[in-house]
């Protein structure tokens, strides 16, 4: 009895994770419109058409309405958000097999989710902090996301552990964010002598007593305890030392981005403040204050800063976003969430860029987005403007 009990239990986690991991690739469908990703050369032509501007965007998935790019080319303004999505997960459990096959990794994928896969032929032997290691990639649910599984053998702890990495190909998640998941697999350190690899922009360490590991990543994703159940026969509800899964995701998803142009006035060239241009000041804090979706800001600052001989005036805060009227939405989002508003001079233009990033929620955990976020974004995008 008490073991039929439990099987209806598994079966029943299995079940609920499976609507879990599927509503989670489908996050990014109904932040905007339920719709394919849109082809960015039509983003392009767009803001080419009203502003006059020349803007580089890599393929990103971006999305947009038409309606958002509007005005003439004396002035006007163009809103797009990203939309990428990826799973890093991390399992461990007891040891299943004697040794890590290619075989066996593609027998534990058909098995776990419940998943479709469709392999792609990439596959192979590899080492995990001095481990026999064998991985294998596939595609999944209708070439929605790929997948790369990195098995291994810890006989020191007694363990196995599972690296299932994945990234939504649909939502055009950029391949660098995958291969970052490869890089922090590689930094697991499943027993304490365990050599493993470190790179520079895994700054965040997870450490755990309770679990007896530690790997790095990235300071753009958040690690938490998986909702999802821990893919292990043995597995009783219980996490430990002996049995678990994390999960992680990236904190700098859904990055709105709102390019506003204007004719230049020159007058306001020499009306400087310590360095900082008064109106332009004040300009700046009212541009986000009147956002459309932003109830009320905290302004943690502003500088210049030049990019390409381009003098910048920036400034950056935190803010509380006005209640989404989506349903989904409302229970995704926590109304609050990050900003940065920036100004420079392009010829006889005025540019303006406008950047918002919200926080999310999944299951108990909430994202985190940080300053470094839009700092490396707007100084990508500044060059990108012609």
């Amino acid at each position: 009895m008490a073991l039929a009990q439990k099987n209806r239990k598994i079966k029943f986690q299995f079940k609920i994770c499976i609507v879990l991991l599927t509503s989670l690739f489908l996050a990014s469908s109904y932040l905007r419109s339920q719709q394919q990703p849109q082809k960015v050369e039509d983003l392009i032509s767009l803001i080419k058409e009203k502003s006059g501007l020349e803007v580089e965007l890599e393929d990103i998935g971006w999305q947009w309405r038409d309606e958002d790019t509007k005005g003439t080319e004396e002035k006007g303004e163009a809103t797009f958000a990203d939309a990428k999505w990826l799973m890093y997960l991390i399992h461990w459990g007891p040891i299943q097999v004697e040794e890590i096959t290619v075989d066996y990794v593609k027998e534990r994928m058909l098995k776990m989710w419940g998943v479709v896969f469709e392999f792609s032929g990439q596959e192979g032997r590899t080492k995990m902090a001095g481990h026999d290691a064998a991985w294998v990639e596939a595609y999944g649910t209708n070439k929605m996301f790929y997948s790369r599984y990195i098995i291994w053998n810890c006989p020191q702890s007694g363990r196995e552990f599972i690296a299932d990495t994945n990234y939504n190909i649909r939502a055009k998640t950029p391949k660098h964010e995958f291969e970052t998941e490869m890089r922090s697999a590689r930094t697991v350190q499943c027993h304490p002598e365990a050599q493993v690899e470190l790179f520079p922009d895994l700054t965040n360490r997870f450490e755990s007593e309770k679990y007896g590991f530690a790997f790095y990543y990235p300071e753009r994703w958040f690690m938490f305890d998986s909702p999802f159940y821990v893919p292990f026969p043995e597995y009783d509800g219980i996490r430990n030392r002996k049995m678990g899964s994390l999960l992680g995701l990236c904190s700098d998803r859904g990055i709105k981005v709102t390019l506003k142009w204007a004719q230049r006035d020159e007058s306001q060239d020499e009306e400087q403040v310590m360095g900082i241009q008064q109106k332009l000041m004040e300009s700046l804090i009212n541009e986000i204050k009147s956002y459309a979706d932003v109830e009320n800001i905290q302004n943690h600052g502003m500088e210049n800063f030049t990019v390409d001989d381009k003098k910048i005036t920036r400034i950056w805060g935190s803010c509380q976003f006005k209640e989404p009227e989506n349903e989904n939405e409302r229970q995704f989002y926590t109304g609050k969430g990050i900003y940065q508003v920036a100004q420079w001079n392009l010829e006889k233009k005025k540019i303006m860029v406008i950047l918002t990033t919200k926080q999310f929620r999944y299951g108990s955990a909430v994202s985190s987005p940080v300053r470094s976020f839009l700092d490396e974004f707007l100084k990508d995008f500044i060059p990108r403007i012609h």
